[in-house]
Formats: structure tokens, sequence, C-alpha cells
């Protein structure tokens, strides 16, 4: 483990398992939210282009929750995690 890094897990919706292996969670080392999709994608690529935008933020309609702190307004190298913490992933549900 790098120095900073804590084992967390990182659930996904069913509409992004697809992209992952059919795999709904994970667990990764990572000091920070980016460090963990980084993981992610290093392992499923191409599932990051879904998550983070060409700047990379959070898309718009994506949430995305440590714990039960909402977090997707910040950048994700900013969201530092500590071990223990679960990452959820979610697309942002619209309509009437």
């Amino acid at each position: 483990m790098v120095e900073g890094e804590a084992r967390i897990r990182v659930e996904l919706p069913a509409g992004l398992r697809e992209f992952a292996g059919g795999k709904g969670s994970f667990e990764v080392q990572a000091a920070t939210l980016a460090d963990a999709i980084r993981e992610i994608n290093a392992q499923h690529a191409g599932l990051a282009y879904r998550l983070l935008d060409d700047q990379g933020r959070m898309r718009r309609f994506v949430l995305v929750f440590v714990n039960e702190e909402s977090v997707a307004h910040l950048p994700p190298e900013d969201v530092r995690l500590k071990g223990g913490d679960t990452v959820h992933i979610l697309p942002s549900v619209a309509g009437g």
C-alpha cells in the first residue's frame, strides 16, 4: 500500500456495471476519489470516460457520495478518502 492510500469500497449502479465487467462493487487502495476512479479504470478501461468530463470533473449527471456525504460538486482529486469509506456512484435521475 502506498503511503496515504486507504482500502475503500466503490459501489456502482446497474447502469454502469456493463462497463465494469458486470461488477457492482470494488475494493481499491486510494487516497482520493480521483485515485479510486483511476484504479477502477485501470481494471476496466473506459469506465472513467462515463464518470469524468474532459477536465477531469465528475460529469454533470453523475452523483457521488462518500459514505452519506454528497461530493459530486468537488474536484475528484480534492475528495480525500480514509480506510473503510464507501464511495457510491449513481446516475442522476430526472423526469416527471
